[in-house]
Formats: C-alpha cells, structure tokens, sequence
C-alpha cells in the first residue's frame, strides 16, 4: 500500500499540525507513508517529498495551485492512494480522500475573516475565501470520502495528536492561565472576552500570553508575556501553567488545545461546533459570557485540575486508536474498489 498525505505548509498554523501528526500516527500501521511538503523537513520513519513551490501567494492561493498542478500531478501518480489535509494539493490523484475543514458557509466564513482577523489580514477575507470556496468545492467533488474534522457528523474522524510524558500538578498561590494565539489582538480568538472574566474571579491569577502583540491591562492580576514560541516551546510551557483557555468565537480546529491534552494540561473552551466536537474532556461556556468563564474559572483547585487533566489525556489515548482504525477500514474499502 502506497500512500502519500498532501500537503504539509508550516504556513498553515492548525491544518500543518494536522497533517504532521496525521502522518506520524499512520507510519505506525504502514511501512511506507510518504509527506508531500512545501518545506524541507526530517521526519523519523516518514518519507518526507520537498516540493519547491514554483509560485506561491497567499493572497492568490488558486493561481498558487494551477501554477504548480502538473508538478503535483507528476509527484502523486505513483501513489495508490492519496490523503488530501490540505485542499486541492492532493485532488490531482485518482484515488484520494479529502478534509473538511469548518462549519461555515464560505461566504459566511468570509465574514468571520473580516471582523474576526487582524489588519491587514482581514483586507482579504472576501476575495481569499472565494478562492478556497472554488478549491474546496473542486475537492470535494471528486473526492472518494470527505473526512470531517471541525464539527460532529458521520464522517467525523477526531484529529490524533502524539501522546507526550504528563505534567505534574503542583498548586501554586496564583492559577496560571495560558492564552496562546498568533496575534493576541485577533478579535475571533477573543482574548477580550478571557480579560473580562479574570478581573471578576475571587481567586488569584496570572495570565500568560503566547503570541504577537500586546494587550491593555486595566486589573491588578499580572499578566507575563511570552511572545511569539515554537510548538515545542509551548508544550513545555504547558508544563509550568495550571489551564489552558479557549475562548474563541470561530476555530476550526484549535490544535493547540489538543497538544494541551497530550500533557495533561486542563483545557476550558468556548462552546463553539468544533470545540464540542473535538475537547470531549473540557468544561465550556458560551463564547461572549464573560460571566460564565469567570464562575468556571473560580470553581477550580488542584483537585478538579488534577482529575481534568488525567481525563484529556487519557481522552487522546482512546481517541488516536480511534482515527487509527477507522483511516485503517477507509483505506481498505478505497484501495479494493
């Protein structure tokens, strides 16, 4: 079985994390699992293809695609079965499987993009999410199975991630809060919403911010910046805080509550489709009621953060044996056609 996972873009923040530990998880069942990427990288047990984009733009993603299509094409022929993350960079093969990222109309996730997204990144939320509207939608229809991942259905596969040595859980005189985002002042990750809660809690707390950018504070709880950190970097962070929150109104994904899972590391969300589908083990709130995070936030001590922790990670557990039988039976049904 010949099978190759298209396509890993560091660029693309949860969806590379994905992909990258998609690939690790299926190396485990098959001898050969090949990684098509557009940088270079050294994965153990993982044939990994370099493709030297010949033309890449952000802005124009489908002109991106059609400049580098017979490239692709030429790559992926030898396959017998190709798993598209990352849509169209594997809908040039005959046989292959898509992912559905989102729960959102495009034109709808358009208006997401353009009240939830940083200046200048929201100048493109229209003509950029029209162009993925144009490539998903090409995807999906030649597709052999489409594999939801944001939102519970009967195609819903839970993303795997790598289960890592556990954190110990100490308590400390202040609850250490972690926020992690690109940009801290990304409306749609809702930082605001978080700042609003913590300055109502009755128990002390430190926040700490991964992430570009800084933020006004108008409370007396301290708030430590870490700036922008490596996946690795935030892992070990993980270790030395108490909570991890989520409070975004839109994710598709949110990997890194996932990579908190993998540690132990407890993890409150917004209750958003995507959260709901995939944090199984998180306590939530609704996403603007800053109210409601504060009650959760204050409920919490070295007992309730001990036994949610050991719950999510056992969670990953249960639940990459899961994505890993159930890829296992698509592939067979596909490749016996």
């Amino acid at each position: 079985m010949n099978i190759a996972i298209s396509a890993y873009d560091k660029r693309s923040s949860g969806i590379s994390s994905y992909t990258l530990e998609l690939a690790k998880l299926l190396s485990k069942d098959f001898k050969k699992i090949s990684l098509l990427s557009f940088q270079n990288m050294e994965i153990p047990g993982i044939e990994v293809i370099p493709l030297n984009l010949t033309y890449y733009s952000r802005p124009l993603p489908i002109i991106t695609f059609m400049k580098n299509r017979e490239k692709i094409r030429e790559i992926l022929k030898n396959f017998d079965l190709v798993h598209e993350t990352l849509s169209p960079w594997g809908s040039v093969a005959d046989n292959y499987i898509t992912t559905k990222w989102g729960y959102v109309s495009h034109f709808k996730l358009s208006l997401i993009r353009l009240t939830g997204l940083a200046f200048p990144e929201n100048i493109g939320a229209f003509p950029v999410t029209f162009q993925h509207y144009l490539m998903d939608k090409w995807s999906i229809k030649r597709a052999k199975f489409i594999v939801d991942v944001s939102k519970e259905s009967p195609n819903f596969i839970p993303p795997p991630v790598e289960l890592r040595p556990p954190k110990s859980y100490e308590c400390s005189e202040k609850l250490r809060i972690l926020f992690v985002s690109r940009n801290l002042n990304m409306p749609r990750k809702n930082l605001k919403t978080l700042l609003k809660a913590l300055r109502m809690v009755n128990i002390p707390v430190e926040l700490h911010l991964v992430g570009e950018g800084k933020v006004k504070n108008q409370s007396s709880f301290p708030i430590i910046y870490h700036g922008f950190l490596s996946r690795e970097e935030v892992i070990l962070l993980m270790k030395e805080v108490d909570v991890l929150i989520l409070p975004s109104t839109y994710e598709e994904l949110g990997f890194v509550g996932l990579e908190a899972y993998s540690v132990g590391l407890p993890v409150i969300t917004s209750d958003i489709p995507s959260f709901r589908a995939v944090f199984k083990e998180s306590p939530k709130f609704p996403p603007k009621d800053f109210r409601s995070l504060a009650r959760l936030i204050s409920s919490l001590n070295c007992e309730s953060l001990e036994k949610l922790g050991k719950l999510s990670r056992e969670y990953v557990a249960k639940s990459n044996e899961i994505v890993r039988q159930k890829f296992l039976s698509i592939y067979k049904k596909l490749l016996s056609y």
